[in-house]
């Protein structure tokens, strides 16, 4: 099967390197789903979760698929290569649950803040509270859901 190298960064580490057969990320138009020989793109990411299924390797012998929350950044799409430059990204082992949930509770309230400037930033961590909170339980080894 045919694969692309994917590389996630931000300013200050590599998160991710390796192969993949399809990323999914959310840009303010929506999400991409990109796959190997994809046109290539340019794309500004909003907050929400990518999705990278990987191929089996001699590392692994079945497929995979990580998750990882993105606080926003950039994506450039090339024939066999996708590059991810992000604001922040959070590996899904590394988000804590418990913390996230407060950060959604938080942010509902102070959403309906008629400071138009407070609701719009409490909108922001609302949406990222959500991408945290739907890669662990995407994560979870109890989970049901299908990638």
């Amino acid at each position: 099967m045919r694969c692309m190298q994917v590389l996630i960064a931000t300013a200050e580490q590599e998160v991710y390197r390796g192969q993949a057969n399809m990323v999914i990320a959310p840009s303010v138009s929506g999400s991409l789903a990109i796959l190997p020989g994809h046109t290539p793109l340019l794309a500004v990411l909003r907050p929400g979760e990518i999705r990278i299924d990987c191929p089996a390797d001699q590392e692994c012998s079945q497929c995979h698929t990580d998750y990882m929350a993105v606080f926003g950044g950039y994506l450039e799409v090339q024939p066999d290569t996708v590059t991810i430059l992000a604001d922040a990204v959070e590996r899904a082992e590394d988000i804590d649950a418990a913390q996230a949930q407060k950060a959604l509770e938080k942010a509902r309230k102070l959403l309906s803040s008629p400071d138009k400037e407070v609701a719009s930033k409490a909108l922001l961590e609302l949406e990222l509270a959500i991408a945290k909170l739907r890669v662990v339980r995407k994560n979870s080894p109890k989970s049901f859901m299908k990638p």
